[in-house]
């Protein structure tokens, strides 16, 4: 069922992103920030005759320059495939690759001139192919090939406690699992995170908050600390600490060449396929991921509604923890040995 829905989101995705691609882009479209559209839908639009005191009109009077310039652009609609071939655990027989895929989307609604609603959702996925010596370390088999999934949804708001100071808070509940045998309540997860953004000067930006999450095995609660300027005209640089970094140059406001690093990871909960039979006591664990990519990147911005991005790098270092849920099982667990890595997404904004 689960595959039948992520095919289905992903149809009505390209279809909506083809039927958007007809339209022309404007050429003064920003590629920059948080875009909240004047009339939430129609990007470019001019104003009617006489003075408009649309909410949307207001925020973008008042706060529109700051969440242009406070980070990057990034598509309300991001659909991705990413290819991890050829990993080995050091110390592990054997090798696996992954295919990764998902759907994020991010909605977010005003409510006042200050404020909005951060709402989504999102649909990520992991499919491991194992060779079969791996995994046989300490144990008489390896692992099977495993999907793993990560489903849920995005709530949270946007508030300017003043010009220049923005808080946002955002939970991401949702379930993190290989979907196999019923869900319990291990299977669920709420990545989380609550940043206050201060604009010192007009093109710099400080970040600082707290987040929740699973990338790092012992230590899921960290301070967030950002930085995001645009050095000179073309040419910015976009920090947050603890996972990512980036310098992007845009030699045209459509287009932007990426420079980066990032950290991805996050702990499924597995069990064994034949779990739950009487013969055979439930089998249930965790497994945790952890990838440190380094990537050259080329983002596109083709019209007003619809973008991709293209980036390849190198798996530097990473952390695996593997099982397949059953009774004792010998983990296939420690560091990445490096290898390839290159990850292609598609935007549409509305």
């Amino acid at each position: 069922m689960a595959n039948h829905t992520a095919r289905a989101a992903l149809a009505a995705c390209l279809v909506a992103a083809a039927a958007a691609a007809q339209a022309p882009a404007s050429e003064d479209t920003r590629l920059r920030g948080f875009e909240l559209r004047d009339d939430w839908g129609a990007p470019g639009a001019q104003a009617p005759q006489g003075e408009d005191y649309s909410l949307h009109r207001l925020f973008q009077e008042h706060h529109g320059d700051f969440m242009n310039r406070r980070e990057r652009f990034t598509p309300q609609i991001d659909l991705r495939a990413s290819l991890l071939p050829n990993q080995r655990i050091r110390h592990e027989p054997g090798h696996f690759d992954m295919l990764g895929y998902g759907l994020d989307i991010d909605a977010p609604i005003l409510v006042s001139t200050d404020g909005y609603l951060k709402i989504g959702t999102y649909a990520h996925g992991r499919h491991y192919q194992y060779s079969s010596q791996f995994g046989t370390r300490g144990n008489a088999s390896g692992l099977g090939d495993e999907s793993l999934y990560a489903i849920g949804v995005k709530l949270g708001f946007g508030v300017f406690l003043s010009d220049n100071v923005l808080l946002e808070v955002e939970s991401a509940p949702g379930v993190w699992s290989d979907l196999d045998g019923g869900l319990h309540h291990e299977d669920y997860d709420y990545p989380s995170f609550a940043t206050v953004t201060v604009r010192a000067t007009e093109s710099l930006f400080f970040k600082i908050g707290a987040r929740y999450n699973q990338v790092y095995e012992d230590a899921p609660y960290l301070p967030v600390l950002g930085m995001n300027v645009e050095i000179v005209d073309g040419f910015r640089f976009d920090l947050s600490l603890p996972e990512h970094l980036e310098f992007s140059f845009w030699p045209s406001a459509a287009t932007g060449i990426l420079v980066g690093a990032e950290i991805t990871g996050a702990e499924y909960h597995v069990r064994t396929s034949l779990a739950g039979q009487e013969a055979n006591p439930p089998g249930r664990d965790n497994l945790r991921v952890q990838e440190i990519v380094t990537y050259l990147g080329l983002l596109h911005r083709m019209n007003d509604y619809t973008s991709f991005t293209l980036r390849a790098g190198a798996v530097v270092a990473g952390d695996y923890d593997l099982t397949s849920g059953a009774n004792g099982f010998n983990n296939a667990e420690g560091s990445l040995s490096g290898g390839f890595f290159a990850d292609f997404s598609f935007g549409v904004n509305f």
